[in-house]
């Protein structure tokens, strides 16, 4: 027995083109919403990740002043805190952190932190309390506060 198909359209797969320009408009629509809000969001996110490592290195530095009962002072590398910092004893570097973080502003930074043989800070005199924010968004989402007793806790 021979089977004839049906007369007609035959069944096909796929999209046809306005399904396809109806997604692509939909798509649109919805990545020009959501840019804004992910531009704040990594902003954020890269505050909050410098503020953690500076954290880090605050309490490597007062560990290593501990360990090596020597001074240890954390200072920026270059002009500012947004290039990088670097911890060192003694005139030896411990560790650096060479980064560029121009987006992001560090507020009320002293010019270096320096901890004495005692783990306690020496200088500055004052407590430290620094704000990491971004450089162009002035919502209080991006800001991460950093700061120091003068026991030397972060």
């Amino acid at each position: 027995m021979l089977r004839l198909a049906p007369l007609g359209r035959a069944r096909t797969r796929g999209f046809t083109m306005i399904e396809m320009l109806a997604t692509v408009a939909v798509l649109a629509v919805v990545s020009a919403v959501a840019a804004p809000g992910m531009r704040s969001f990594a902003l954020s996110q890269r505050a909050k990740t410098v503020s953690y490592d500076l954290v880090q290195d605050l309490l490597l530095a007062r560990s290593e002043a501990l360990k090596r009962n020597v001074p240890v002072t954390v200072m920026p590398v270059g002009s500012s805190w947004g290039t990088g910092w670097a911890v060192t004893a003694g005139g030896q570097q411990i560790t650096a952190r060479q980064a560029d973080h121009a987006a992001l502003v560090f507020d009320a930074a002293p010019a270096s932190i320096t901890f004495n043989i005692y783990g306690r800070v020496g200088a500055p005199a004052d407590p430290v309390r620094m704000t990491v924010r971004a450089s162009d968004i002035s919502a209080d989402v991006t800001k991460r506060c950093v700061g120091l007793d003068p026991s030397g806790y972060a």
